[in-house]
């Protein structure tokens, strides 16, 4: 009688386990969303002005959402207010405020300096610390017009803002004149080694200073003043201006010409964007604060460890009468730029050798033609 019960009781905790093991097997054939690949998001072109720029985005209620600071590209300053926990937008005289997590915008009123709620159909989100906004109801309040070309696939934004580029890559001219340019420091290291060849050779150069290695090295700083070597701006920390607030932009470079006329006495308008990456807004606020935007005709790539003789072939390949050379002066603790100090003196030989002379940016922006 035992053994009979005992296999009943096992037979049906067998059966129990089998059927169990049924259930969690036709389980796993069914799709189940993957939550954990949610944090990477899809990715589209998107026309500003007929120019396509990359965005990630969010789909939500048949509303597509952006990061606030991808309309940086289409020229409005944008701004987070933290006790608000809102976008802030303003173009011209238009200026709004997207809260997070609200279906609704609040407009600032000029007039009466006050804000008036409106309502929108979706809400702004906030996306791994990062806020979305809905695209068509930003643009249109920014006075843009939005189309999507289902032909094509794409979303089109007209600004209808005109913006002088500003943007200096090399200088039209004639005369055989180049300028020796170098960026990130200056420092203890390199930036000597750099200054003791250019003394030698009696050739001037531009640097471009980072607000914080002022701070940190006040006296290269007032050596490189001192020797008669252009100075200028390539912001305090070195960010990517692309992913930052339009004030956080301003402050960045505020910032280091202040540090730059507090250690030298002088507040150039020369100005250079990290990884030489900015949006129309960015431009938009180097206008506005009277700064010239500076890139380079010939890039050394030295920042990448390469050997004195791959960047002297690269200046060889690239340059031309007007062209702006592009270097560095960081710390580095993997030698990184013992490339560059032995290139340059080869450099400026082989240069003057072909008839080039060496100028500071600015003796060859007065160069070039109005």
């Amino acid at each position: 009688m035992k053994t009979k019960l005992f296999f009943s009781v096992y037979m049906k905790k067998f059966c129990c386990l089998t059927l169990c093991l049924i259930f969690y097997f036709f389980l796993s054939l069914i799709p189940i969303p993957v939550y954990a690949q949610e944090s990477k998001l899809p990715e589209a072109d998107i026309y500003i002005d007929n120019q396509p720029i990359r965005t990630t985005y969010i789909m939500r209620e048949g509303h597509l959402l952006v990061p606030a600071l991808f309309l940086k590209n289409t020229g409005a300053y944008v701004d987070w207010n933290e006790e608000y926990r809102s976008v802030v937008f303003q173009l011209r005289e238009t200026k709004f405020a997207l809260p997070v997590g609200k279906k609704y915008a609040d407009d600032y009123v000029k007039k009466t300096g006050n804000w008036k709620r409106q309502s929108l159909p979706v809400a702004t989100i906030d996306f791994g610390g990062e806020p979305f906004v809905p695209l068509l109801n930003v643009a249109n309040k920014l006075g843009m017009k939005v189309r999507y070309d289902a032909k094509l696939a794409h979303t089109f934004i007209t600004t209808n803002i005109p913006l002088k580029s500003n943007m200096i890559k090399s200088v039209n001219t004639t005369e055989k004149l180049v300028a020796l340019t170098f960026d990130d420091g200056p420092e203890s290291h390199y930036t000597p080694q750099i200054l003791d060849v250019l003394k030698e050779k009696g050739v001037p150069a531009t640097f471009f200073v980072l607000g914080k290695q002022i701070k940190a090295f006040p006296n290269e700083m007032k050596r490189i003043a001192m020797e008669g070597h252009g100075i200028a701006n390539h912001t305090w920390n070195h960010p990517e201006l692309k992913r930052m607030w339009t004030t956080k932009v301003r402050d960045e470079i505020r910032s280091t010409q202040n540090e730059m006329q507090r250690v030298t006495g002088r507040k150039p308008d020369l100005f250079r964007p990290p990884y030489g990456a900015l949006t129309k807004s960015d431009i938009s606020v180097l206008n506005e604060m009277g700064m010239r935007n500076i890139l380079w005709s010939v890039d050394t790539l030295d920042w990448s460890g390469l050997s004195s003789k791959e960047i002297l072939s690269t200046v060889q390949r690239d340059i031309t009468p007007g062209g702006i050379i592009l270097q560095h002066n960081f710390q580095s603790e993997a030698h990184l730029l013992d490339g560059t100090v032995e290139a340059l003196p080869k450099i400026i030989d082989e240069l003057q050798k072909k008839g080039y002379k060496f100028v500071t940016l600015q003796t060859l922006l007065e160069n070039q033609p109005k």
